[in-house]
């Protein structure tokens, strides 16, 4: 980034967690237990947070709810789609800072980085294996070329 962009990092984080549906906005999730089959629901609330980090401190700088809308919503709001609320919601408020995204491995995906590439922000984001698979087939061939490299040049 060479102090030209700003970092902001992004991650989403739990606020609150209910054994009990605490309004029509919770989240809710399932876990079974493997040994008895017994399902137990929790019912959380979620945010995400942009943070701006400078050097040693870090600011927060916006933040957005996942929360579901209506009460019968076939699919659940998530980590990503508010992410792209966020997003605008950061390019609204800060429209000429040069911004570097700084995300885990959950934004290293076709969308995330148009909508960056849209907005003229830079984006470093965690590899994971099994994310992106193309990634993931080519970082490993770049590893076996550099090893036969290295075994080339051990014996010249």
């Amino acid at each position: 980034m060479e102090g030209k962009y700003w970092g902001i990092g992004i991650d989403g984080t739990g606020l609150h967690t209910f054994c009990d549906k605490h309004c029509e906005h919770c989240l809710r999730r399932v876990y079974t237990n493997r040994e008895t089959g017994e399902k137990t629901v929790l019912y959380m609330h979620h945010v995400l947070e942009a943070k701006l980090v400078v050097g040693d401190m870090i600011f927060s700088i916006a933040s957005e709810f996942i929360e579901n809308e209506p009460e019968n919503v076939s699919k659940q709001d998530c980590e990503l789609k508010a992410f792209y609320r966020l997003a605008k919601k950061i390019k609204q408020i800060f429209k000429r800072l040069p911004i570097c995204i700084l995300g885990n491995s959950l934004y290293a995906c076709e969308k995330v980085f148009s909508l960056c590439e849209e907005y003229k922000w830079k984006y470093i984001c965690r590899f994971k294996e099994g994310r992106i698979k193309t990634i993931s087939s080519e970082f490993q061939a770049i590893k076996v070329l550099e090893q036969s490299r290295h075994q080339h040049q051990a014996f010249c």
